[in-house]
């Protein structure tokens, strides 16, 4: 069992194959995907070993410097700190759309949104389409999902029995931001089940119950956390008192006083780290930490008014930067920290790398399990970045592209925002007109466009012009 540190005031070898098609020229170098085939019905995998168990954390709405580990010295997050020192920590993990619906399609499917179809909030995912808990039943796996789902449709509809498909266990409500208030439908449960309590504490007792429940054979847990995605005030005060006193700054590109929000923002990050630390210690407890995946990863960021605005759907870091770490204490070494790009698509195709189960033929993200391994060096180039922004409003139709040094992105009247982030990490100066820089502009665009077209996407680009929303302070 794994000592784990703990906030007192708070708490009592295989080099994996790819199925990536076209994208192998702008993305990786050739890989062998003779390993690489699609999941049919009724056929199951070989292995020359048992597979490691599965346990993928979501926050919703959490950016990635939101954490020690990533330098934030203002936040109070000893859990999760201690799994980034347990495991891997990726700095450039990048959400593809920075929206709920549309990422977690991508990381059902590993594929695209314009593959997927599931462009904007509040889309169904296709019934026909294979998904994560499919692939890891036929390999044996017992899979689980708790918490926020968001792809079933409407939001106003329970979820249903077809959006269950490859899920033993369920215990999900589609879409509400009502933490406070923990409900949610159980399997094949027609009324929901109403429990008393933080919806975080609830779902991580659940699947806690879950691990103790399937600890002899592999599972697949799926755990996905309706925080710190606002309403910021719903969070517990016993979590904002523990930053009485404190002064926090908001970071250099917000022009407003954040403070308030901020710190209602943290504190509902430090609750949902608490509850990491129990998970943690409840597979520990099991006897499976070892021989688990633990992947704590989130949808998209908050802008929490940087560049003026608010929320998500912008291709600034605080909106598509988003926490990753893995950890898997039989094949990963501990203790480091990456500036590899990892985008949605590639957290499934990686995870079944990582677990020796096949990837689908239909995944368009990229198997970097032998990066994370240490058996390979190759990596990612490049992030493809793509937001629809349906009826409108204060964002737009927009595309981009990231690599480890450079952000940029166009939308419907061309282009947009291009920064330094090695210089310019706060993203202060905005390089698209500035003639110094005319040719790295042309470099970039080029990239888009080919990226594009290697992609098959050629969705025209509408919307209207990114005008700053005002954050409100707000307050308890």
């Amino acid at each position: 069992a794994m000592t784990r540190p703990r906030y007192t005031g708070l708490y009592p070898v295989r080099a994996a194959g790819t199925a990536i098609g076209v994208f192998a020229a702008l993305f990786l170098a050739a890989c062998d995907s003779s390993d690489v085939r699609e999941i049919q019905q009724g056929e199951v995998a070989a292995s020359d070993r048992d597979h490691p168990n599965i346990v993928v954390v979501i926050a919703d709405q959490m950016r990635a410097h939101a954490m020690g580990a990533m330098g934030n010295s203002q936040i109070i997050t000893p859990n999760l700190d201690a799994l980034a020192a347990e495991g891997v920590l990726i700095r450039n993990a990048i959400s593809g759309q920075p929206v709920c619906t549309p990422f977690r399609a991508q990381l059902m499917t590993g594929r695209y949104s314009h593959s997927t179809g599931v462009m904007h909030n509040d889309m169904r995912m296709p019934d026909d389409a294979v998904i994560f808990p499919q692939v890891l039943q036929q390999q044996g796996y017992t899979t689980g999902y708790i918490g926020k789902w968001h792809l079933s449709g409407d939001r106003d509809n329970p979820v249903d029995a077809t959006s269950r498909r490859g899920w033993d266990y369920w215990a999900v409500r589609n879409v509400s931001h009502r933490h406070d208030r923990a409900r949610y439908w159980l399997n094949d449960a027609t009324e929901p089940v109403v429990a008393e309590g933080w919806e975080p504490d609830v779902q991580t007792d659940l699947a806690i119950e879950f691990i103790k429940s399937n600890r002899q054979k592999p599972f697949g847990l799926f755990l996905s956390y309706g925080p710190p995605h606002n309403p910021y005030e719903l969070v517990p005060q016993r979590y904002v008192d523990m930053y009485e006193g404190s002064r926090l700054a908001s970071r250099p590109n917000v022009p407003i006083d954040n403070e308030e929000t901020l710190r209602l923002y943290y504190a509902a990050i430090t609750s949902l780290d608490a509850n990491i630390g129990r998970l943690s210690d409840a597979l520990a407890e099991a006897g499976v930490a070892d021989n688990t995946i633990l992947v704590f990863t989130a949808d998209h960021g908050d802008m929490l008014g940087s560049q003026g605005h608010r929320l998500k759907q912008r291709p600034w870091e605080e909106s598509i930067n988003i926490p990753f770490i893995l950890r898997y204490p039989e094949r990963i070494e501990p203790g480091q920290e990456h500036d590899w790009l990892v985008t949605t698509v590639d957290m499934m195709p990686t995870i079944l790398g990582l677990s020796d189960v096949a990837v689908p033929d239909a995944v368009e993200g990229l198997d970097l399990s032998a990066l994370f391994e240490g058996t390979s060096s190759e990596q990612r180039e490049a992030a493809f970045l793509f937001n629809v922004h349906r009826g409108g409003g204060p964002g737009t139709d927009w595309r981009g592209i990231r690599t480890k040094e450079w952000i940029y992105a166009i939308h419907h009247a061309g282009d947009w925002v291009m920064y330094d982030l090695k210089n310019d990490p706060y993203e202060l100066h905005n390089l698209i007109d500035d003639e110094d820089y005319a040719g790295r502009k042309q470099a970039l665009r080029q990239q888009l466009t080919a990226l594009r077209m290697a992609l098959g996407e050629s969705i025209p680009l509408v919307g209207v012009d990114p005008d700053p929303v005002e954050l409100p302070t707000g307050g308890r």
